[in-house]
């Protein structure tokens, strides 16, 4: 039996080497190796816990001083309007631009006739700057040759009249001449024109053709021009009633020129007023009344146009041209057989004479003959130009206080 043999020995052998490797009782038993590499790696994994958890301590103590402290006070911004926003822009095709020719300045020509000008010189107190003022007066236009308008009666006396009074000493008749003196207007640059009345010698269909095609030529624009008409511009006494021309006829054809009202006949430039009065060789009537004192009533100064003059307080010489030239008292007078004061023109003249009057100066025509003189003890002067029919436009120089030339 060798096998068994072998098998016993063996196990003697093992149990021999236990036995002499165990310690008395108490005593620690020697660990085995399996078991201390097992307590190597527990260290081993302490340490790397360890070492993780250094870094992640210092990581965060790094973080909280770098950091923003997330319980600090945020400083408030400034309240911020809301801005509406903006409209899209619609973007048009581009295309190439049209040019504008340049319009040419207008150039108007000299006038063919040499004029003469009657200056007049006008200062006024509070004034900002200086006004030049055209006045036409007394052309006396005539252009019917045969009975039409004019009946046969009267076509005689017409064409007298042509030969005599409408014509300037060196041939020219105020048909003709009329024409040259719009050109001689939109030649010069003045703030305002007048025409003060007796532009035509009698209303009738020729002759307020001509006259509407010289006032439709005027380049100034309608506030800067006053037409104050007198008994001829609107007279229809050549008609004799028996051509259908009559006084209806007159006003609706005067109307149509410059379409404004009969009683409100003024330029206004605002620190100055021109106050016209429209139809002078009659009573003004009262709605023509009111206009002219609320204007003498604003507190600015005027000058007053009138067709028929005014009679003087001081200077005799205006009677006495006055009967020269027209053999009888041709001016608005206390007393007059012809322009006698009665109570309606003497509230006119009362806002004229007045102490306290804002008029500077009255402008007239209808003498035929030049005059300048005071009208009162305190200066107030009047100025009647000379005919146009002579050749002669009036120039009326309005300066400021202390600029006389």
């Amino acid at each position: 039996m060798p096998s068994e043999e072998k098998e016993n020995k063996k196990e003697k052998s093992v149990s021999k080497k236990t036995s002499a490797e165990k310690k008395d009782s108490g005593k620690t038993v020697k660990e085995k190796p399996v078991k201390k590499r097992k307590r190597n790696r527990d260290k081993e994994v302490t340490i790397i816990l360890s070492a993780i958890l250094a870094a992640l301590t210092i990581a965060g103590l790094i973080l909280f001083f770098i950091m923003p402290d997330p319980y600090a006070e945020i400083p408030q911004q400034e309240e911020i309007s809301e801005v509406p926003e903006p409209e899209p822009v619609i973007q048009e095709p581009e295309e190439d631009p049209i040019p504008i020719p340049a319009q040419p300045a207008i150039s108007y020509p000299a006038p063919a006739y040499d004029f003469i000008e009657e200056n007049v010189y006008v200062e006024v107190p509070g004034l900002e700057h200086e006004y030049t003022i055209a006045w036409v007066s007394d052309v006396h236009m005539i252009s019917d040759f045969k009975a039409g308008d004019v009946s046969e009666s009267s076509l005689e006396t017409v064409l007298n009249r042509y030969e005599t009074l409408s014509i300037t000493p060196d041939g020219f008749h105020g048909r003709e001449l009329w024409p040259m003196i719009i050109d001689y207007l939109n030649y010069n640059d003045f703030d305002a024109v007048i025409f003060g009345g007796d532009i035509i010698d009698y209303c009738s269909t020729s002759n307020m053709d001509a006259l509407s095609r010289g006032i439709g030529r005027l380049k100034y624009p309608d506030d800067r021009i006053l037409y104050i008409r007198a008994d001829h511009d609107y007279g229809t006494w050549y008609s004799d009633g028996s051509t259908g021309f009559d006084d209806y006829k007159a006003a609706e054809l005067h109307a149509a020129i410059d379409g404004d009202d009969n009683t409100r006949k003024y330029i206004d430039f605002g620190d100055l007023i021109i106050a016209g009065v429209n139809r002078s060789t009659n009573k003004p009537g009262e709605d023509q009344i009111e206009v002219l004192t609320e204007l003498y009533g604003r507190g600015v100064p005027v000058i007053a146009a009138t067709h028929v003059p005014y009679f003087s307080q001081v200077d005799p010489s205006l009677e006495e041209l006055s009967m020269l030239v027209r053999n009888r008292i041709y001016y608005w007078n206390p007393g007059g057989e012809l322009y006698g004061i009665d109570d309606e023109t003497a509230k006119i003249l009362n806002l004229v004479y007045a102490d306290d009057s804002p008029c500077q100066i009255v402008l007239a025509g209808h003498l035929h003959a030049a005059w300048e003189g005071e009208l009162t003890p305190g200066g107030l002067r009047e100025h009647i130009f000379s005919p146009a029919f002579m050749g002669v436009i009036g120039v009326v120089h309005v300066v400021p206080e202390g600029e006389m030339p």
